[in-house]
């Protein structure tokens, strides 16, 4: 068995010890597969064309899918529409739907697939905004959205019906929809937000084949909260009978999970289950009476009578449908019900899954896609193809701070620094290329760091929020979140860097309730959850988690990760995932020029081989660079007085007796600023930053300054 070796940790520039932070190991990683660039295209059509192949030809349970798993930016997507138009080409075309994170992905993709000379067209939900802006695409968009998502016909109930005597009835908005005239339109390949992949079949719409570009599984996750109360209390029904059985059970398995005890033991069969979660969907409120050219308030009115009555039979009849299947499996306990105290009141949560709606043949076009989840999920996966290019980036990495949503929330200090970072960042890109820098976090944390430099939100919804954070350049820099945001968008291919500030981290709860949904209650195979300590909080044991450094050498790290292999499959798609996606947004692959990448957390990231470990320290340098970083870049210019500094970043220096305090305890960067004062004395005694670019009248003093400039402490 190989034996690692731990060393001291890491010290920063200053000689401190940096928290545990990295430490060297023998051997190294294993390194990642990379390959060229260059064979990424044969190598995606060569996949392209095998799962077509066996799409074509599938058998078997669940629905028949194939996996290919390329690198973001591989260019997966664009192939597989030129693939589509192929076959169109060969007379071999089929009806596809073509699901996408956004609206404005599917637009661009609808777009991409006509110029190919595809039958192409994007499809606008309901509650889109029409192409010319004059309103929603649907009239009556809130409610029908909301008849969705308790799986009423939207078309029956709120567009078109006809009644016993042949009679039909519409919507008054029918003939002018441009909802339902989007349908009209001729189409062999429809392009449409992933939101509509677990919704019935669109009118007009009957694919052959759907491809699911980007992640979707968790749209078919059910983690619901049940009042207890509310379980045990009567319900509205016509079977007496079975009404008080099955009040009685209720307060049975409310009972025994109140006393800690399996509520398998009690005695029910599976018959007994499905019977009670039969008769609670049929305590549904009929809702045949909402009819198209009904007014708005009353089918505003049944609808939310139905909506309410709909909620609690559907959430009672997953209580025992768990219970069935559970005792089905000859199970003593269930992982997927749980009762618990929040906000000190008694929570009963059921966990479970949405079956797949569809059957059609899937093709899954997703980087982070995982086998075992999708076959988890109902996915027959068949087949998996699997191809890493190599990031053209210079990756530099925090290997001493975790740099946690919440140090960064109620942090002034952690955030401040990662505005010098930021600055210093933003001077290196104008410098160079002026092509931009992106900056990513979790979106609490962007709108917090808007909040500090004088931004209010409290009067927007979070959709003007977040137009706002995404169309502004808030010192310096774009701005992005991790999540759907960061799925799919080309906006910022062209930027030179990216930073990353912390990390996207799941409550252990949530990450064990999404476990609980995909397989709790497995027969045999038990998941090991996280016990809490004696305050109730749940902490995760540290694993040594090695990163894979560009230059072969061995180093490790102790990151927090969840011991069951099955959540912990769940914990790398929200968290190291996450990450990479939003690092992807520059299209590193095919990047022409290298670019940087800074990881402001020190967990490793699976395909970004690291260039440099840092600390956090050595990273943001010393308040003088920031200083001066922020002054040029939100001034434009410095002078090199004290008073001058203090002025140029008032958040970093107050006062020019702060400038001179520091300037004190710092040699080096007092030695810095004498020779950067020495360099703009023929300027006037201030630099600018149109000074510090190379021009032919001055390269010799403008390579002296960005030297200086960029100079470690």
């Amino acid at each position: 068995m190989t034996q690692w070796t731990r060393e001291e940790p890491a010290r920063d520039g200053m000689g401190r010890f940096c928290n545990a932070g990295a430490y060297r190991i023998s051997p190294a990683c294993q390194p990642t597969v990379f390959i060229p660039a260059s064979d990424a295209r044969k190598m995606l059509w060569s996949a392209l064309e095998q799962a077509d192949q066996v799409l074509h030809e599938s058998e078997g349970q669940g629905v028949p899918s194939v996996v290919i798993r390329a690198s973001p930016g591989a260019g997966k997507s664009t192939l597989q529409r030129e693939f589509m138009a192929a076959r169109e080409a060969e007379g071999l075309g089929a009806r596809i739907a073509f699901h996408v994170p956004t609206l404005a992905l599917a637009e661009d993709a609808a777009r991409e697939a006509a110029d190919l000379g595809l039958a192409a067209q994007a499809i606008r939900g309901r509650s889109a905004i029409r192409p010319d802006g004059s309103g929603p695409m649907c009239e009556k968009a809130d409610l029908v959205e909301q008849a969705n998502r308790i799986g009423l016909s939207a078309r029956e109930h709120f567009c078109e019906s006809k009644t016993e005597d042949g009679a039909v009835k519409r919507c008054p908005h029918f003939e002018g929809c441009a909802y339902l005239r989007q349908f009209n339109e001729e189409a062999s390949c429809h392009f449409l937000a992933t939101a509509y992949f677990n919704l019935p079949k669109l009118p007009g719409m009957d694919p052959n084949l759907r491809i699911v570009d980007e992640t979707f599984w968790q749209n078919f996750l059910l983690i619901r909260n049940i009042d207890p109360i509310a379980f045990k209390s009567p319900r509205t029904t016509s079977d007496p009978t079975g009404h008080n059985d099955l009040l009685v059970a209720a307060a049975d398995v409310v009972g025994s999970l109140v006393r800690h005890q399996s509520p398998l033991k009690l005695p029910y069969e599976a018959k007994d289950y499905a019977a009670f979660a039969e008769l609670e969907r049929k305590g549904q409120a009929p809702v045949s009476d909402i009819r198209p050219d009904d007014g708005l308030e009353s089918q505003k009115a049944k609808l939310d009578k139905a909506v309410l009555l709909h909620r609690n039979a559907s959430h009672f009849a997953a209580v025992w449908e768990v219970l069935r299947e559970a005792k089905e499996k000859k199970l003593t306990s269930t992982e997927r019900l749980r009762l618990f105290i929040q906000d000190q009141k008694e929570v009963l949560r059921v966990a479970s899954r949405r079956p797949l709606r569809h059957e059609e043949p899937l093709l899954i076009l997703d980087a982070d896609a995982d086998p075992e989840i999708l076959n988890a999920l109902g996915c027959d996966v068949q087949q998996e193809h699997h191809l890493t290019l190599r990031p053209n980036a210079h990756v530099v990495q925090v290997h001493d701070r975790r740099m946690s949503i919440t140090s960064l929330l109620d942090s002034q200090k952690n955030r401040e620094e990662c505005r010098r970072l930021i600055a210093k960042e933003v001077l290196r890109d104008r410098l160079s290329g002026n092509t931009g820098v992106l900056v990513g976090a979790a979106r609490s944390v962007v709108q917090k760091i808007f909040e500090d430099a004088g931004y209010d939100f409290n009067a927007m919804s979070q959709d003007e929020a977040s137009r706002i954070m995404l169309t502004t350049k808030l010192h310096g820099a774009h701005w992005l979140w991790f999540g759907g945001r960061a799925l799919g968008s080309n906006r910022y291919k062209n930027c030179s860097s990216v930073i990353v500030l912390g990390r996207q981290e799941l409550p252990i709860w949530a990450l064990e309730d999404q476990g609980r949904a995909l397989w709790g209650d497995t027969h045999g195979e038990p998941l090991h959850l996280v016990e809490p300590d004696l305050s109730g909080a749940q902490q995760l044991p540290l694993t040594e988690i090695p990163y894979e450094m560009a230059d072969g050498t061995g180093m490790a790290v102790q990151v927090p990760c969840h011991p069951d292999p099955r959540i912990r499959r769940l914990q790398m798609q929200s968290r190291e995932f996450a990450t990479r996606q939003l690092v992807e947004r520059l299209r590193l692959a095919h990047a022409v020029e290298r670019k940087r990448v800074i990881l402001a957390c020190n967990i490793p990231i699976p395909g970004l081989p690291v260039n440099e470990l840092v600390s956090w320290n050595a990273l943001i340098g010393c308040r003088i660079d920031a200083a001066i970083a922020i002054s040029l870049t939100e001034r434009a210019e410095v002078t090199f007085d004290r008073k001058g500094i203090a002025k140029g970043a008032p958040t970093v220096f107050p006062s020019a007796e702060a400038v001179s305090a520091y300037l004190k305890r710092n040699k080096a960067c007092a030695g810095r600023v004498k020779m950067l004062k020495n360099l703009a004395k023929p300027l006037g005694g201030t630099l600018r930053i149109d000074n510090c670019s190379p021009s032919p009248r001055q390269a010799d003093a403008a390579r002296a300054v960005q030297a200086l400039l960029f100079a470690e402490a």
